[in-house]
């Protein structure tokens, strides 16, 4: 695989995770005619509201309608020609816009920042800016990994056996009270009655998430990460329903770093690498 090739498949998964968006009901158009529940205290969330620019969107459904459009062939010509900037350009204030503008709807940032962070290398020509902008998100992303174990680490949730079992509870609420039905809810059911074994599955994530340390000092193990992660956002749509689009193309970017270390054995004697790589 080639680097022009690792990257778009990266905007490939990107273009069908908007695409889901799209056609399960979660676009600018889809959002018309509903209300806000609430705006968080961010300077990059009040910036976007103040403008009115998300209000006006969702006023008027043709008009989202075409912005969900124009990000579609947005994203289809940046696909095709990954090396021209203008689309990348047009489409990172868009999606991020769509982000802003979603999840003050949803109460919360459940919805991943994925969505826009990753076009950022895509807006950069020549060589060099698009390099350091891909390292750049990659400590990003390491980042949004450490800190989210850090966080479990240092709230003391680590130190509650039942506390795993209790989001699982909390989390399939709505299910419960929809009487719905299904292999995931009996799965759901089965691990919050079994305490020990929702425990260590709390642990397994923390572990993985703590793990994106290692990333900061070499990349001899993207690989592994890049599964893990991918693993770790199935198994949360599989226990909790969280679905992981917008964040797929963003863990995708690693095949870029991985390619490239790939092209570099190939022409090492031997077949090996840097130490300090």
């Amino acid at each position: 695989m080639t680097i022009k090739m690792a990257e778009r498949l990266v905007l490939l998964i990107l273009t069908v995770e908007w695409m889901i968006c799209f056609f399960s009901g979660v676009s600018f158009s889809a959002l018309s005619g509903d209300n806000f529940y609430y705006i968080k205290v961010d300077i990059f969330y009040w910036i976007p509201f103040l403008s009115g620019i998300p209000q006006m969107i969702v006023a008027n459904h043709y008009v989202g309608l075409l912005l969900d459009v124009l990000i579609m062939i947005g994203l289809l010509y940046q696909l095709r020609y990954p090396f021209k900037t203008l689309a990348a350009r047009i489409l990172f204030p868009l999606l991020f816009l769509f982000y802003v503008t979603l999840t003050a709807y949803l109460t919360h940032r459940n919805y991943p920042t994925g969505i826009f962070i990753v076009l950022i290398p895509f807006m950069f020509a020549k060589d060099m800016n698009r390099t350091l902008a891909f390292e750049g998100i990659r400590y990003y992303l390491l980042w949004f990994y450490l800190s989210a174990g850090l966080l479990k680490l240092f709230s003391g949730s680590v130190l509650e056996l039942n506390h795993f079992s209790h989001f699982l509870t909390h989390q399939f609420a709505p299910y419960y009270v929809e009487q719905n039905v299904g292999w995931r809810t009996d799965l759901n059911q089965f691990i919050i009655g079994h305490p020990v074994l929702s425990y260590g599955l709390f642990l397994a994530s923390l572990l993985l998430e703590l793990s994106a340390l290692i990333g900061f000092f070499t990349k001899r193990f993207d690989r592994w990460l890049m599964v893990g992660f991918f693993a770790f956002h199935i198994c949360n749509w599989i226990l909790m329903d969280i679905a992981f689009v917008g964040q797929a193309a963003f863990i995708s970017i690693l095949l870029v770093f991985l390619t490239q270390r790939t092209q570099r054995t190939q022409k090492t004697h031997g077949g090996h690498v840097d130490k300090n790589d």
